[in-house]
């Protein structure tokens, strides 16, 4: 095994900010150079702006907090925003020292008013704990920390919806894989000097076949036309079988042709927009005995900074999985190559080509982020042309697609059951819909169980309720009266130890197996109403916490067991003696 080379002696780290100190570079955890993050856009707000950007510099370097491109252009522009809005919002400071509670909680406000997400709050969070200026006032007020809201603007598609994005893009998938690899079977055969005389097209003084524009559109990742590029685009077009497509695209899928990878990928695993664009060129392994050509198997290797030293993790891909991951190491691997060739090698699954230089990325060539920057996803909507249910174009939106896909399949993906239940499918209104055979045999059988363990039962007719002969005389003279009704069994109480005498409030009578009620006691137990009624208008508070249980319970034997008539004849009935003993009742006078 070779040696790794030491530094030189004297070798010093490159320096991360430009001479200038606006501009900063960084060197993501696979070696490559991100950014550079310029500053210079912003005000300076005195020594603000160079506060911020070493506080940044910090927070993305090898020990920071953020890991990942998008993390970081997502800081990067929040702080470009926070130093632009420090004017507008009267927040007149020239060092972070002087950055109060007060300010903060101005900023904050200004935010949550324009976006309800708090993405924004909790980057400058992170940022400001970094600067060694803020005041330790100003950090308690950035300890509070600010939580995703609990309902959503959007629900998940439909399962109708969700199937026809996963088919069209399935489609698309499947069209864009057979051109690549029929240009790359026709670019092997050429290095091979296989087959007849090639159909030419001239470009300039050159008659170039088929073999040689794909050579040269593998090596150098691009192809120039000259004069007349109009025409001799259209013709190549036809020659490398890219149709209304640039010629570029023979080995090199465009943008929403990506993101109908990425959109089955979050259909089958519900990976969010950072884990997709962390992914790399997965392991391939065969199961023992199997043919890996026609079952391949996949172990993608995946990274979620989020999860800190959990963030780095694995997935297999068996069956139709795998071979959505099959298809995007098609669509991806001549991209790879020419990557390598032209002194950029990567790792990364998802690349896109490009046919005029709208890419971040040093060659000009290659979309290796941001896939759905630039209206790539409003161009894969017109390319997809689905509706949805009520006939209106269907919107793709992967952060709904992501909720579709845990709500429809009912599992977590890449969170915890917890996470997935809580914020996820329960809020989801699809998650009641799918389930609502479930949901309603659950609550009846919640009901009837209740019905028959914690209830007072009622009856106008005891022989309905098969009690043994002397006890339902004893219930029809009143002997076995209590406040609100008649106790069956004083001494087995499901609120008591068994064998003793009861002790439970006799509010607990109206969720008592062993009490019933007959038209006798219904004066009480509608006194009893009206003066809980009363307790809820005085103070609410108290109701809540004491009597509300009860109230329901209460309000569910008077409506679904005592008629109106019979309701109406105990009004009439009550005494001066039945309101005594219900006030009795509730100042617990009447407690063992």
């Amino acid at each position: 095994m070779a040696r790794a080379a030491m530094p030189a002696a004297g070798y010093r780290r490159p320096d991360r900010v430009d001479p200038s100190g606006l501009r900063v570079s960084v060197i993501g955890t696979d070696g490559t150079e991100l950014g550079p993050f310029d500053f210079a856009a912003a005000p300076a707000h005195g020594q603000v702006r160079t506060e911020l950007i070493a506080a940044f510099v910090a927070a993305t370097g090898p020990d920071g907090r953020w890991r990942s491109a998008s993390s970081m252009g997502q800081a990067h522009s929040t702080t470009l925003t926070f130093l632009r809005s420090l004017d507008r919002l009267g927040i007149d400071i020239t060092s972070m020292a002087q950055f109060g509670p007060e300010a903060w909680w101005t900023w904050r406000a200004d935010r949550e008013s324009s976006n309800r997400w708090p993405g924004q709050i909790n980057i400058m969070r992170v940022l400001l704990k970094g600067v060694p200026e803020v005041g330790p006032l100003t950090r308690r007020a950035l300890a509070q920390r600010t939580h995703k809201p609990r309902s959503r603007m959007y629900g998940s598609y439909s399962v109708a919806e969700f199937e026809a994005i996963r088919r069209r893009a399935a489609e698309l998938v499947r069209i864009a894989e057979a051109r690549i690899s029929a240009n790359v079977a026709a670019l092997q055969e050429h290095r091979r000097g296989q087959g007849g005389p090639e159909p030419t097209v001239r470009i300039g003084d050159r008659a170039l076949t088929r073999g040689a524009l794909l050579e040269q559109l593998q090596t150098e990742g691009r192809l120039t036309f000259g004069s007349d590029a109009r025409t001799v685009t259209r013709d190549v077009a036809a020659l490398l079988g890219t149709g209304d497509l640039h010629p570029t695209y023979a080995l090199y899928p465009t943008r929403p042709e990506l993101l109908s990878v990425m959109v089955l990928l979050v259909c089958d695993r519900g990976y969010n927009l950072s884990t997709l664009q962390s992914l790399e060129v997965p392991d391939r392994a065969s199961p023992a005995g199997v043919d890996a050509d026609d079952a391949p198997v996949f172990v993608a290797h995946l990274d979620k900074p989020r999860r800190g030293h959990r963030r780095y993790f694995t997935n297999s891909f068996a069956g139709a999985h795998a071979h959505t991951l099959q298809r995007a190491l098609t669509l991806t691997e001549p991209a790879r190559a020419c990557l390598a060739g032209l002194g950029h090698p990567t790792s990364r699954l998802l690349i896109a080509g490009t046919s005029h230089g709208a890419t971040d990325h040093p060659t000009r060539i290659f979309v290796t982020d941001g896939y759905t920057r630039g209206g790539s996803v409003r161009r894969w909507e017109q390319v997809a042309a689905l509706t949805t249910d009520q006939g209106e174009v269907l919107r793709l939106h992967f952060n709904r697609l992501r909720l579709s896909e845990q709500v429809i399949n009912r599992k977590s993906s890449q969170n915890t059951d917890t996470v997935s239940e809580d914020v996820y499918r329960r809020p989801d209104a699809l998650t009641a819909h799918l389930l609502q055979d479930v949901i309603l045999d659950g609550q009846a059988d919640a009901v009837a169980h209740a019905e028959q363990t914690l209830r007072m039962r009622y009856t106008s007719h005891l022989p309905d309720l098969q009690l043994p002969p002397s006890t339902a005389q004893e219930v029809a003279d009143g002997i076995l009266d209590t406040a609100v009704g008649a106790c069956l069994d004083f001494t087995h109480s499901p609120f008591t130890a068994d064998g003793h005498a009861c002790t439970a409030s006799f509010l607990l009578c109206l969720a008592c197996p062993n009490a019933v009620a007959t038209p006798a006691h219904l004066p009480r137990l509608l006194l009893l109403a009206d003066a809980l009624d009363n307790l809820a208008s005085v103070n609410p508070v108290r109701f809540d916490r004491l009597y509300r249980e009860h109230r329901q319970r209460l309000e569910h034997l008077l409506t679904t067991r005592a008629t109106e008539p019979d309701r109406a004849s105990a009004r009439r009935a009550t005494t001066d003696t039945d309101r005594t003993t219900i006030e009795r009742l509730l100042r617990r006078d009447l407690d063992a």
